[in-house]
């Protein structure tokens, strides 16, 4: 007869602690590896969509071209005025699949006046970036309504992209080569470099009658030079992804507002100015980045800018921000790259060439 142990029967299998501590431990090590690996995946969908985004503001752009034999600028008048402002974006509204919101646009009014609130305080999924925080944010109208110098906040739905209208004849002046002679494709092809800006208007400037701003302008090729650009989180203010802004939905303007940001302001178009390298002093050899432009608060209108925006190309992406070219084509451009190339694809008929994989 087989003697069975009961003694086995009563042992119990468990874990000892030291066992457990040890498997928390290695939980926690590929918790640890596989978080990045998430993070990053987020990033690159975020910023794929984002680039989607720009690829139908592109679309739009061509598509409104096709049929007006224009390009959708701005209009903006100079100096305070009641005169109709009407954004290249809000054009363009048909051909982002909006008909119904420019439909209730009122285009013998401003932007900011009670007719348009309704229209203006549309969010447009297409003209957001995934990766921009505070998507419920808007923009406010500096001029104020129904008081004069006074901020109107919740005026405006924003938008994370804006035309590069042009390059500022400042930043051309900050540097001392301005006056050079621009390079030979010789030198160009064998890799010289061009180390001056040179100003002048990008593929969609402001106050360009119909029929006056075609794609034939763009003599520089469509290829080369940027139409769209991302500048994220206004009307916050941000430096070195740090937002500076105060609260914004105050009548008393606050602190750390760039004057722009609004889908339907032709203020959100843009000039490249550059900034210093921390992201505080207008003018300088940083190109996207260091901020999204200046503090547009205070005087109004402001003793720089005057009634224009104040915006720069700034993204929350990692490693630069995204553009769109005049073709059509959309890519991340490098925040390594220098204010000089980016000043050649900012202008669209100055002769530069940009080298091949300069950008």
């Amino acid at each position: 007869m087989r003697i069975v142990n009961r003694n086995l029967w009563k042992q119990r299998h468990a874990f000892t602690l030291i066992e457990l501590l040890v498997v928390i431990a290695i939980i926690a090590v590929l918790a640890g590896l596989l978080l990045p690996a998430v993070q990053k995946a987020r990033d690159a969908a975020r910023r794929s969509e984002c680039q989607n985004n720009l690829k139908q503001i592109g679309l739009a752009i061509h598509n409104f071209s096709d049929s007006k034999n224009s390009l959708p600028v701005s209009t903006r008048p100079p100096g305070l005025t009641t005169a109709p402002r009407i954004a290249g974006i809000t054009l363009m509204l048909p051909y982002l699949e909006q008909q119904a919101v420019y439909d209730r646009y009122d285009f013998t009014t401003n932007w900011h006046l009670p007719a348009n609130r309704t229209a203006v305080n549309t969010k447009i999924k297409v003209l957001l970036c995934p990766a921009s925080p505070n998507p419920e944010r808007l923009d406010g109208a500096p001029e104020g309504y129904p008081t004069a110098g006074t901020f109107t906040p919740g005026t405006a739905a924003p938008t994370d992209y804006s035309p590069t209208i042009g390059v500022s004849p400042d930043l051309e002046a900050f540097y001392p080569e301005a006056s050079a002679t621009p390079l030979t494709a010789a030198e160009q092809a064998a890799g010289a470099q061009l180390k001056f800006v040179i100003a002048g208007h990008g593929m969609l400037p402001k106050n360009q009658a119909a029929g006056i701003s075609t794609l034939s302008n763009v003599t520089d090729g469509l290829s080369n030079t940027i139409a769209y650009a991302e500048s994220a989180g206004r009307p916050y203010h941000y430096v070195k992804k740090r937002r500076v802004s105060e609260d914004l939905t105050s009548t008393v303007a606050p602190g750390g507002r760039v004057n722009a940001g609004g889908w339907c302001r032709p203020a959100s178009d843009f000039t490249v100015e550059g900034f210093s390298l921390d992201g505080l002093t207008r003018i300088g050899p940083c190109p996207m980045n260091c901020t999204n432009g200046d503090d547009g608060t205070g005087t109004f209108p402001h003793p720089y800018y005057g009634t224009e925006g104040t915006s720069e190309i700034y993204s929350f992406h990692a490693g630069g921000a995204n553009i769109l070219l005049g073709d059509g084509s959309v890519r991340l451009l490098s925040d390594g790259i220098d204010i000089f190339t980016l000043s050649r694809l900012i202008t669209r008929d100055k002769g530069e060439l940009s080298p091949v994989g300069s950008f």
